[in-house]
């Protein structure tokens, strides 16, 4: 039990003398840092106060370093070692008075236990005494077990040292804030004790400069700042041993320039007397461009010379050209081309060489930037690429239309491009198209035209003639030009030229607008017979004022200068009058085929206007000019009543070319209205077999249907015009009354259009044929009453003129014969007077005459001008002849007579050359009419045979249509005999078509090249199908033979009517003076051939710019 508590005793005094010992640790951490840090701060007040030299701050270093170690090895060290039992420690005795010093119920009571434990353990031999000392112990421990022996060190103590740690850490921060170079400068040094420190300035360099860095060959701006206790005034830098003052910027900011730095550069900074530390200036090799090449490759399309530049980056070039670029460099690891849409690196191609090439099509903007191992993206240049595009050509056109014909166009224009053409073209095409023979609507044609493909501008002259594309009334035809240019890259673009529209006039149109030039003609007609009536009367009165004056006054002259200004006047107006009856014409003839005799008859009163002012008065008026500037009465009179007559003469042609225009009106009214009827018959046919078709759109046949009733109606209106053109005319004709025939038709075609709306196709079929066939009979009627009406008036005509020229033979000789009796008759014989009274009579039968002939002059065209002219001055001689006679002037009054005598066989030579006119036009025209019937008398054209084809393929089908119906199947021979007249009557058209055909194909294929197609394979063809109708087959296979001849007919139909037109167009070019090449295209060749002709002078080394400027300057000098 003894020994228990004696180990526990000891174990508390163990933990005792552990606490004792970190106590003693504690307390030691303190005095140590206190002792070091004031130590420290005494050894850096030293050092930084006393400027140290090395030896001396080495002593102080490691004295320093020295008093530390034994600080802390004294307060630190110590107590660690004895904490761990290391060392000599304190004995349980010396814990013991510690511990009975601290508590006053323990006082000697430990030590006594501890005393008598160790003499027990001398006295182990006797019992008795042991055994009481561990009595002794047990009690001893017992009464102070309770204590806590640790209580016995107090740690929290320890604060109360803490003031001494205090004291020299305040100094510490004070000292850091205050002046911390204090601390840390002499910290440096003392750790440096063997480096020799300069004294410090009492202030310091800065250098604001992040990198001292320059690149080389460039300047280098260092810039400095002086911090301290004292700023100095100035600054130096020493560079080689030299010193440059700095600037100062301002109080205690300096900066200097190095400049074109080569290399690395030492320096140091000097102010008061201090230096700082020396610095480095690290030069860096520098990227440089030295110089490039730009070279440039044209599109090869251009024609344009390959080009290098030096040193140049800002460029202006063609779209597609390729730009080579070669740097040449200096210190360049590689070179960035920066473009707006992409970043390229250069790596080097050789030594300091570097190279790229690229092609533009747009404007860019590129910036090339050099860079090595220490510089990126240097040297850094912009530069621009301005690209001209390959533009657009330009194409400008001037079109001048023909006066005479609307058909025929001129075209100059002018074709510009930045580069060049490749081609230059017309095209034309087709918007409406009323040729039946070929279907060319929407169908496009293109004519090239030869351009200047190396020049940037070119003049082009084109003629069109729509004659040549066979124009229709009604057609429309848009056109324009196109221009393309060459480019080589995307292919050559092309401009157009404004697109326009050409629309021929339409039948209609035509008919109104011939109907306006005929009324303005007619007025003009009138007019001029008025104004011809207005001088004739003022002549009258002016003739009777100068028989009663010797000498012309001045009143009198001005009235003869104001005849003879109304007479150029008149001059004026007949000639404006021709002009548009010969426009008028041309119009008509353009778009319509006009029959031969009324093309005959226009040509005829074409001639008659022409000579309506005579070649001798206009003669007469320039003589009566001359004479006005030298007044003789007597001259005077003489031209003026020699006007006159020559003005009287004029009205009676004014007053025939009234006359014929009328009836020429009439007889092509009449024609126009034959032909419409027809082409309605034939629309109403066409109209009728589409509504027997089965899937017929009744509301389509039904506006259709309408639209042939609407031209019926307009079809009643011209033939009402034609009745009041009848009743203008001075001996009408006697026209037929079809007010019935029309309003039966106009009936059917209405009972068709409402059987169509009613949706009853077959029954608006059977109107609709009622109505065609009214339609061919009305117009076959109209037909032969022109044909009657013709040929009645040409005998009558003819009848009156073989009068006429009896009466002027009986008057030829009664003339000679008076004539030779006054040869020989005395002035005094008394049968003189009977002479006077047979001249009277002569002349009244003259008077007769010339009323009878003048009469006929205005039915009969042929007869001329002169014709007229000649009876007037047959009439005038009579008059003089008489008048010498009565006055015994018997010399004077032959020589009259000898004029009567010529004029009058002068006039029966025109009127027998007028009667065989009439004569040849009539036989002319007798084949073919109404007295002469018989197949074979007359010629008939490709068109009458086309037709006759076309009736008998028609026939042939409802034959075939009637034959299946009684059983006869298709292809075998027909049964029974009620046919045979029928099929009797086919074989023999068929036969009379065929052999027709044959006289025309020998006619016209004398030379063998078959222009109207080969003919005589057709008359084979027709040949196969008359013996199909004779052995009464007739044939799904006949039937499409048939339509093929018809096919085939129509095509050589089309063909001799192109060549009609071109032999018409080539006889029209032969008789106008202003045709395909009038006088302003040919002035337009000329400006062709001048400009060609001022190209060859230009240069051709000259680029395509100065080309261009060249071409610019010669245009404008031909404006």
């Amino acid at each position: 039990m003894t020994n228990n508590n004696y180990n526990d005793l000891i174990n508390k005094l163990d933990g005792f003398i552990r606490k004792y010992y970190k106590n003693q640790l504690i307390k030691g951490l303190i005095y140590s840092f206190a002792l070091v840090l004031a130590f420290f701060l005494i050894v850096a007040a030293v050092e930084h106060f006393g400027h140290l030299a090395p030896l001396p701050r080495t002593i102080l270093f490691y004295t320093f370093l020295a008093g530390m170690l034994f600080i802390m090895g004294k307060f630190i060290a110590v107590p660690l070692a004895h904490l761990y039992r290391f060392g000599k420690i304190i004995s349980y005795e010396q814990a013991a008075q510690i511990i009975g010093k601290h508590f006053a119920d323990v006082q000697d009571k430990l030590l006594n236990i501890l005393q008598l434990k160790k003499q027990s353990e001398i006295s182990a031999s006797e019992t008795n005494n042991e055994m009481l000392i561990h009595a002794s112990i047990d009690q001893k421990i017992k009464e102070i077990k309770p204590v806590p022996f640790v209580n016995a060190i107090n740690i929290s103590e320890n604060r109360k040292y803490l003031k001494y740690a205090a004291i020299p850490l305040l100094a510490f921060f004070i000292i850091l804030f205050s002046a911390p170079s204090m601390i840390k400068d002499s910290t440096q040094r003392l750790i440096r004790h063997g480096t020799q420190f300069e004294k410090p300035a009492p202030f310091e360099f800065v250098v604001l400069n992040e990198k001292l860095q320059a690149i080389q060959q460039q300047d280098f701006e260092l810039k400095i700042e002086t911090k301290g206790n004292e700023i100095p005034a100035e600054a130096f830098i020493e560079i080689d041993g030299n010193l440059i003052r700095l600037e100062k910027e301002n109080i205690n900011a300096f900066h200097h320039h190095f400049r074109n730095i080569q290399g690395n550069q030492s320096f140091r900074l000097f102010a008061d007397g201090f230096y700082s530390s020396a610095y480095t200036l690290e030069a860096l090799p520098n990227p440089v461009l030295m110089n490039f090449q730009v070279s440039l490759e044209y599109p090869a399309y251009l024609g344009r010379k390959n080009e290098s530049l030096q040193n140049t980056g800002d460029l202006v070039i063609p779209a597609g050209t390729k730009v080579i670029w070669n740097f040449n460099t200096q210190n360049t690891d590689f070179i960035r081309m920066v473009f707006q849409d992409t970043v390229i690196r250069l790596d080097r191609s050789g030594q300091n060489a570097f190279a790229y090439n690229r092609k533009f099509f747009r404007n860019d903007a590129y910036i090339i930037t050099t860079s090595n191992q220490f510089l990126s993206n240097k040297d850094s240049i912009r530069f621009g690429v301005s690209v001209i595009p390959d533009l657009y050509p330009t194409i400008s056109v001037e079109q001048q239309r023909d006066s005479f014909s609307t058909k025929r166009t001129y075209f100059k224009g002018l074709v510009k491009d930045d580069y060049g053409f490749s081609g230059l073209a017309f095209h034309y095409r087709f918007l409406k198209s009323n040729d039946t023979l070929e279907n060319k609507r929407n169908k496009s044609f293109t004519d090239k035209i030869a351009v200047s493909k190396s020049n940037t501008s070119d003049q082009f002259f084109y003629f069109w003639d729509l004659a040549q594309v066979n124009l229709m009334a009604g057609d429309e035809i848009e056109y324009y030009f196109e221009i393309s240019d060459n480019d080589g890259l995307a292919g050559p673009k092309s401009t157009r030229s404004q697109t326009q529209v050409f629309k021929a006039p339409t039948l209609k149109e035509i008919a109104e607008n011939s109907e306006k030039s005929s009324q303005s003609i007619k007025d003009d007609l009138k007019k001029s017979m008025k104004t011809a009536e207005q001088i004739q009367k003022e002549l009258n009165d002016l003739n009777k004022k100068l028989l009663d004056k010797k000498e012309l006054s001045w009143e009198d002259k001005k009235k003869a200068e104001d005849l003879l200004k109304k007479q150029k006047e008149l001059e004026k107006l007949l000639e404006e009058m021709r002009k548009k009856f010969e426009q008028k014409n041309k119009q008509e003839q353009e778009y319509k085929r006009v029959n031969e005799d009324i093309l005959q008859k226009q040509e005829q009163l074409q001639a008659l206007m022409d000579q309506v002012m005579s070649p001798e008065m206009q003669k007469l008026m320039e003589e009566l000019e001359k004479l006005m500037e030298n007044v003789d009465k007597s001259r005077l009179q003489e031209q003026l009543s020699e006007l006159k007559m020559d003005n009287k003469d004029l009205q009676k042609e004014l007053e025939r070319a009234i006359e014929h225009f009328k009836q020429l009106e009439f007889e092509q009214k009449l024609q126009e209205n034959i032909d419409k009827l027809n082409e309605l018959a034939k629309k109403q046919d066409e109209l009728a077999k589409k509504s027997d078709e089965k899937n017929a759109d009744s509301q389509d046949l039904k506006e259709k249907q309408d639209q042939l009733n609407k031209e019926f109606e307009d079809f009643r209106k011209d033939m009402d015009d034609l009745a009041k053109k009848n009743d203008a005319l001075e001996e009408k004709q006697n026209l037929p009354d079809t007010e019935n025939q029309e309003q039966s038709i106009q009936q059917d075609m209405k009972n068709s259009s409402d059987q169509l709306e009613q949706k009853k196709n077959n029954k608006a079929g059977k109107s609709q044929k009622d109505a065609t066939q009214k339609m061919e009979k009305m117009a076959q009627q109209m037909q032969q009453m022109q044909q009657n009406m013709q040929q009645e008036q040409q005998e009558e005509d003819m009848q009156a003129l073989r009068a006429l020229l009896e009466n002027l033979l009986r008057l030829s000789f009664d003339q000679e014969k008076l004539m030779q009796d006054l040869r020989s008759m005395d002035i005094n014989n008394p049968q003189y007077l009977k002479v006077g009274q047979q001249q009277r009579k002569l002349k009244d039968n003259a008077k007769m005459i010339e009323d009878s002939l003048f009469a006929l002059s205005k039915r009969v065209i042929q007869i001329q001008a002169k014709v007229n002219q000649e009876i007037s001055a047959i009439n005038m001689n009579m008059a003089e002849a008489l008048k010498n006679i009565e006055d015994r002037m018997v010399p004077q009054g032959r020589s009259r007579q000898q004029f009567i005598m010529t004029s009058v066989n002068n006039l029966t030579l025109m009127l027998s050359e007028a009667l065989n006119q009439m004569q040849q036009q009539m036989a002319k025209s007798k084949p073919g009419t109404a007295n002469c019937n018989k197949p074979g008398n007359s010629k008939p054209s490709l068109s009458e045979m086309r037709k006759m084809q076309e009736e008998l393929n028609k026939n042939m089908q409802k034959m075939k249509e009637k034959m299946e119906k009684e059983g006869n199947k298709p292809g075998q021979k027909a049964r029974g005999q009620g046919w045979s007249e029928e099929l009797a009557k086919m074989a023999a058209q068929q036969e009379f078509i065929r052999r027709e055909l044959q006289k025309l194909n020998q006619e016209e294929n004398k030379d063998g090249r078959n222009a109207l197609g080969n003919l005589e394979d057709i008359a084979k063809r027709m040949e196969e199908s008359e013996k199909d109708i004779v052995n009464r087959m007739i044939s799904e296979q006949t039937l499409k033979r048939q339509q093929d001849i018809l096919t085939r007919l129509l095509e050589s139909e089309r063909a001799e009517r192109e060549r009609d037109q071109d032999e018409q167009r080539k006889s029209n070019e032969a008789k106008n003076l202003f045709q395909r090449n009038p006088a302003e295209f040919e002035e337009y060749k000329k400006l062709k051939l001048k400009e060609m002709e001022l190209l060859k002078t230009v240069p051709p080394s000259l680029n395509s710019y100065y080309k261009q400027k060249v071409n610019e300057y010669f245009q404008s000098l031909e404006k």
